[in-house]
């Protein structure tokens, strides 16, 4: 699968103190009769720490956004929340911006290519009308400079892939 895109999601459900991310695997797999979770990666508030968690392989394609047939070319990021009243922590949207920089990064992709799910289904208010993804594609950029300067760190963000 050529990546194109990253297209942004939010769970809209509440982030607990466990992980939620396993329950939103079983529902995908149990009542839509998925393969596996629609999602490539997930972030999710784990204690003091933000977890980024593996979903589908990157190379096999998705089933996050069939709007504008962008499941065969994207890999969908969902951070567990509710974020149409609420803008996410200031913790869970730095992670969000040092996950997608570095996938920016590892696959090639300019930021404008960075989307939020309503980008492209204008039913949708994922990943939550609080998310600024012009001001999201900004910081993105940013951080992809100090990924190319050498100066980047992940922070409290933990990958459990």
């Amino acid at each position: 699968m050529r990546v194109r895109y990253l297209i942004l999601h939010c769970s809209d459900t509440e982030d607990g103190p466990g992980l939620s991310w396993p329950a939103i695997r079983r529902y995908h797999m149990e009542e839509r009769g998925w393969s596996d979770i629609g999602y490539h990666y997930g972030i999710e508030r784990y204690g003091p720490r933000i977890a980024v968690l593996r979903g589908r392989p990157p190379w096999v394609r998705g089933a996050h956004c069939r709007a504008a047939g962008r499941n065969r070319d994207s890999l969908g990021v969902c951070v567990v929340g509710k974020f149409d009243e609420d803008p996410p922590s200031l913790g869970v949207y730095d992670a969000t911006v040092q996950v997608l920089a570095r996938l920016a990064w590892a696959f090639h992709i300019e930021p404008d290519r960075v989307a939020g799910h309503r980008e492209f289904d204008k039913r949708k208010t994922c990943p939550g009308l609080k998310w600024d993804l012009d001001k999201l594609r900004e910081d993105i950029m940013r951080e992809m400079v100090e990924l190319a300067s050498g100066n980047a760190v992940m922070g409290d963000v933990r990958w459990l892939i």
